[in-house]
């Protein structure tokens, strides 16, 4: 099984209290994990929003490692489509999902992935197959 984790599970290793548990799943699963542009995209906008330091520098060649090692996997036109669907089933029963958890919903779900998060709930109302780490 390949797993689509989300950028609250990939940067719990950089937190100063970080979950073992998380730390061990990330672990035991490394050669199934994959992410999404989306989630690069998350993770680095938290880090260019850090003040200058040694804890920004710290977190951005933990960034480039990882963004040089982790398996990106393509948000094309055809998750583009799944994207749009799932935005437009929604509407029509009055629900929505935020935006970028929408589109990596679509991901998880074009490419048959589980996502990996703390956020399950805006996931698995949407159909995604959801692991929490955390608990």
């Amino acid at each position: 099984m390949r797993f689509l984790v989300d950028a609250n599970v990939l940067c719990e290793p950089t937190r100063p209290a970080a979950s073992q548990r998380v730390v061990d799943w990330l672990a035991a699963n490394e050669p199934e994990i994959v992410v999404d542009p989306i989630v690069l995209g998350e993770i680095s906008i938290g880090i260019l929003g850090l003040p200058g330091g040694r804890r920004r520098d710290s977190l951005e060649k933990w960034f480039d490692a990882l963004a040089r090692t982790v398996e990106c996997v393509p948000w094309d036109a055809a998750v583009g489509r799944r994207w749009a669907r799932l935005v437009a089933d929604l509407k029509k029963k009055g629900k929505t999902v935020p935006l970028l958890d929408g589109m990596i919903a679509a991901t998880a779900l074009e490419l048959g992935l589980t996502v990996v998060t703390r956020n399950v709930g805006d996931f698995e109302r949407v159909g995604v197959k959801v692991i929490d780490p955390f608990i």
